[in-house]
């Protein structure tokens, strides 16, 4: 099955201007990304667990995030974008956050801003601009965690 061809528009054959097996590699190291990402994420409904966080409000109130909220992030479906800034931002700055849970929070923002995620330049320096001027430079949170940024700490 064949795009739709517009009026006007230049017809190209698919052989022409476009290698699939050049493109193959790139889209199976895109699918691992999002794969290791959606894992990553993951790991936080199971790290709450752990930690007594069962139910759904358990959950959200221990992340410091809407019931709606919660899930969406505990369903770990997030395609390729992955967790939003601020809600990362919004779970480091919960109060009742445990320890094991925000570890697993920080080691996604660690692997998100080293590209692990697939994610381009732009949007790493977007992310590393927002965490410096939110939750991960005002507190201490990130000092208890073993980081390349916090080598004390390991």
């Amino acid at each position: 099955m064949g795009l739709p061809v517009f009026p006007g528009a230049p017809v190209m054959p698919a052989h022409e201007g476009h290698n699939q097996a050049a493109a193959q590699p790139k889209l199976k190291s895109k699918i691992a990304a999002i794969a290791r990402q959606a894992t990553r994420i993951g790991e936080l409904g199971g790290a709450l667990a752990a930690d007594g966080a069962v139910t759904l409000d358990e959950q959200a109130r221990a992340l410091g995030l809407s019931r709606s909220t919660a899930w969406a992030v505990l369903k770990a479906n997030h395609k390729a974008s992955g967790l939003a800034a601020a809600t990362i931002s919004r779970m480091l700055s919960s109060p009742e956050l445990p320890t094991h849970v925000r570890a697993t929070i920080l080691t996604y923002v660690e692997e998100k801003l080293a590209g692990l995620y697939g994610h381009n330049k732009i949007q790493l320096r977007r992310l590393a601009a927002f965490m410096a001027d939110a939750t991960l430079t005002d507190s201490d949170a990130w000092k208890e965690h073993p980081t390349k940024y916090n080598a004390e700490a390991a």
